[in-house]
């Protein structure tokens, strides 16, 4: 799916991720409704951004479920339509991310699925101390989920797995353009960050396929 032209929803936009996501995604041409908990991290997002009014924002707590449910409508009223939901919120070392994903996949399904093609990221963590047998199997669990969510529907599925080192993401921006590139080319899977051959050596993801 290119992303020139397109509306997304990026979570956690007020995060090293997630602002860096949102910036390219706008530079890339997209509309962006960025949202956070932190007002003043998304202004400070929003000072950023290369074209302004490609961009609105939206202080909302996606963990909670009725923040989640109240997006939808606001994200419709402001851009008439959706075509895409990366969700960055929580993809932080030592948060299970995978719940919220879920939860919020089902939450922006529907408008999904009126497009003729849309896609969901998932952004999650990957650990430097992570088991090699049960990181790779909540791994898969994680991505099967969110396939199962749109199962049957025209909405791609991506989950970027980002590498921790002390606890910072490092190159977020880098980050951030592998992502969107994997969302453009509808991959089932991205490994984003400045030291991306350790997955491979870990094993915690399959080279990159079609979704």
């Amino acid at each position: 799916m290119r992303i020139a032209g397109k509306t997304l929803v990026v979570t956690g936009a007020g995060g090293e991720i997630g602002r860096a996501i949102t910036l390219e995604a706008v530079r890339r041409g997209a509309r962006v409704a960025a949202v956070d908990a932190d007002p003043d991290a998304l202004r400070e997002t929003a000072r950023q951004v290369v074209a302004p009014l490609l961009l609105s924002t939206h202080v909302a707590d996606v963990a909670d479920p009725a923040g989640a449910a109240g997006l939808p409508p606001v994200v419709i009223e402001r851009w008439q339509l959706l075509d895409g939901l990366i969700h960055c919120a929580g993809a932080v070392p030592g948060v299970d991310h995978r719940p919220g994903t879920l939860h919020l996949a089902r939450t922006f399904l529907p408008l999904l699925c009126l497009r003729p093609q849309a896609h969901l990221v998932g952004v999650v963590p990957a650990y430097r101390q992570a088991v090699h047998g049960a990181a790779k199997a909540a791994v898969e669990q994680f991505a099967e989920g969110l396939r199962a969510e749109c199962a049957g529907t025209n909405v791609h599925v991506t989950a970027a797995f980002l590498v921790d080192e002390a606890g910072v993401v490092k190159g977020a921006y880098r980050a951030a353009r592998e992502i969107l590139d994997g969302m453009e080319r509808n991959v089932a899977r991205v490994r984003a960050g400045s030291e991306t051959p350790l997955l491979d050596r870990l094993g915690l993801t399959r080279a990159a396929r079609p979704a």
